[in-house]
Parts: structure tokens; sequence; C-alpha cells
């Protein structure tokens, strides 16, 4: 299982994808929302929030590369050889979102690490440790939504899915834009949406010291759902092509 871990990170971290997706676009997104967009008065706040929102979306664009590269390589045979190998549905799922965890950790630390040095950013220590913890251990639910559309579509299918699904629950998840300045009904949408249970259980440590109940409930019963549609799509896997 280790070795099976290690050489999905391997062959994920040479992914060109993720390198752009997961780690330079939101450090660059970050810095220039929180230097271009921020009013000077309102920049200590802004720079916290757009860090915690920014490190989220990075993290999330490293678990949905991750599921495109579960389409390419059931393309090339390797789900129907996993097969003929001891290893059951569930710990292969398990290796894949195993391997996510992992490749999560630089997009992360690099938007934090900005936020730190660049913006001044402060936290109580404890603060830092629970909003890592909370960003890095949130990405689950998303690398099984990705891992499901890896394995259910075709290559170029899944590609789209999973940039759409990046793109657009980051969105409508508050990531970009707080969720107070949408409408009426978006900004309700919003609050039932997975992403923005993730990204809140950070921001309400950040901004009021103790995680959000309600978004932690919002992302579990997102994350039951997200478990199901990854074990329908392995084991339907060897019938897609």
């Amino acid at each position: 299982m280790i070795a099976y871990i290690r050489l999905e990170v391997r062959k994920t971290a040479r992914d060109s994808g993720y390198v752009v997706m997961g780690l330079a676009v939101p450090v660059t997104m970050y810095l220039l929302f929180s230097t271009l967009a921020i009013p000077a008065e309102a920049r200590p706040e802004g720079a916290l929030w757009s860090m915690i929102g920014m490190a989220a979306y990075g993290a999330l664009g490293g678990v949905f590369s991750n599921g495109t590269g579960t389409a390419e390589d059931k393309s090339l045979g390797w789900m129907r050889q996993l097969r003929l190998t001891p290893i059951s549905p569930a710990r292969v799922i398990a290796g894949k979102t195993a391997t996510s965890a992992i490749i999560v950790v630089p997009a992360i630390a690099l938007v934090l690490a900005a936020g730190a040095f660049v913006n001044q950013v402060r936290l109580e220590p404890v603060q830092w440790i629970t909003v890592i913890a909370l960003l890095w251990a949130g990405t689950i639910p998303f690398s099984l939504l990705a891992l499901g559309n890896g394995y259910l579509l075709s290559p170029q299918n899944a590609a789209s899915a999973n940039l759409a699904g990046y793109i657009g629950l980051s969105v409508v998840g508050g990531l970009w834009f707080p969720t107070t300045n949408f409408p009426g009904w978006l900004g309700a949408a919003a609050s039932w949406s997975p992403v923005n249970g993730y990204a809140n259980l950070s921001w309400s440590v950040a901004f009021d010291h103790s995680p959000d109940l309600r978004s932690a409930l919002v992302l579990l019963g997102w994350f039951a759902v997200f478990a199901g549609y990854a074990r329908f799509g392995y084991l339907r896997s060897g019938r897609v092509v």
C-alpha cells in the first residue's frame, strides 16, 4: 500500500496541471487580491480572509488534478491491472485519497507562508495549527468527488468535469468573493455547498477562535455522498472506456 501511494505521489508531482493550478495560480491570485483588491484600511482582515480562501483553492486544485490523472490511468489499463492484485476497492480509493492528502500540503503551505511573510498575517499558534489541520483534512471529500469523476469518465470528460467542479464550487463556496456579497438566493445555496463548509471551518477559527459546527456537519454530509460516488465509480470503471 505504501509503495502504491508513493508511486501515485510521484506521478502527480510531475503533472504540470498540478504545479500550475495547485501551486502557482493560488499564490499569485492571493498576492494580487491582497495587494490590489483590498482597501488599505481593510487589509489586515482582508489578507487573512483571502489567505484562507486561496489556500483552500490551491488545495482543491491539487485534489481535482489527482482525479483527472485517475481517468488517464484508467484509459491506459491501470484500473484493470489493479483488479488483478489483492488490493480491495476500498484500499485503492483510500490510497488515491492518501495521495491527495499528501499533494495538497505544498499548496496550503505556500499560500499560508505568503500570508505570514508578505502580508504579515498574525494568528495565535493554536489557530495556525488548527487552520492548517482543517484545510488539510477538509480536502478528503473533494478528493473522493474528483476520483469518482476520474473513475466514471473518459480523460477528456474527467478533465472538463473536474475543472468545472473546481472553479464552480470555489466561486459558489466563496473562496474568491465573500458570500455576503452574493444575491440572496445564491448566498443561501452557498451556505449548503461543500466548499463553503470546508473553508468556513478555517475562517471561523481564524476570526472567532472556534470551528463552526454547522459547517462541519455540512461537510460531513457531502463526504458521505462523495464517498459513495467514488466507490460506485471505481466498481464501474472496468466497464467505462
